[in-house]
């Protein structure tokens, strides 16, 4: 029995999610990618004085001293062999997609050029029976990911990447930037600070509908 969604600490300023209607981005959002390379940055480079802060753009190559080739090894290593890389979840993120995953369709939206690679990350994080109730769509590109947000019938979508959301926002789809240093600045949309926040602001909405009933 997963615990209920938090409907008891208050985040001012931020409107209900839909768990049914709210998607999800994977990188930066449900893994913590950043902390998986600037590890292995680290470990199999030398690299290790790099903080998670020094990465100011989503595109690292605008932001960290660090070489072509070795940016496209590290992102090679996460991209295809997840849980090779050690690849973690974001604090929260897992129990929420489990309780998530009990009540109904869980949908991921990852700029990913294969699901394979997250699925099976996903079923050793989660567990195959909920596993059974997570969708992930790997649309290859950052930019295309509206389309198949729409087709999944979705209202709300969190993601990492600000550029993503301004693009979904001026298209009428509820986008909620998860905070990271790179998309700190004045994108002007609504930010959520974790996983905490996303679980209060589903519990919100499974209260308020609660209480519609006639």
């Amino acid at each position: 029995m997963m615990p209920p969604m938090d409907a008891a600490r208050s985040f001012p300023g931020l409107s209900p999610l839909d768990p049914t209607r709210t998607g999800f981005d994977f990188d930066g959002v449900i893994a913590d990618t950043a902390e998986a390379f600037l590890r292995i940055a680290c470990e199999e480079y030398g690299l290790c004085d790099i903080s998670p802060d020094d990465i100011t753009s989503f595109c690292v190559e605008e932001c960290l001293p660090i070489q072509p080739s070795t940016l496209i090894a590290i992102f090679d290593h996460l991209t295809y062999e997840p849980l090779a890389a050690g690849l973690k979840p974001m604090t929260g993120a897992i129990q929420v997609l489990q309780s998530l995953g009990q009540r109904g369709q869980v949908t991921i939206v990852t700029a990913r050029p294969d699901p394979q690679p997250v699925e099976q990350w996903l079923e050793h994080a989660c567990g195959h029976a909920i596993c059974t109730n997570i969708q992930v769509l790997a649309v290859g590109d950052h930019d295309d990911k509206e389309r198949f947000i729409r087709q999944a019938d979705l209202h709300s979508f969190i993601d990492d990447r600000a550029e993503t959301c301004l693009a979904l926002a001026q298209q009428g789809i509820d986008a909620r930037v998860f905070a990271q240093p790179w998309n700190r600045g004045a994108h002007g949309l609504p930010t959520l600070s974790g996983w905490k926040e996303i679980s209060h602001l589903f519990g919100q909405h499974i209260h308020q509908s609660r209480a519609n009933k006639p």
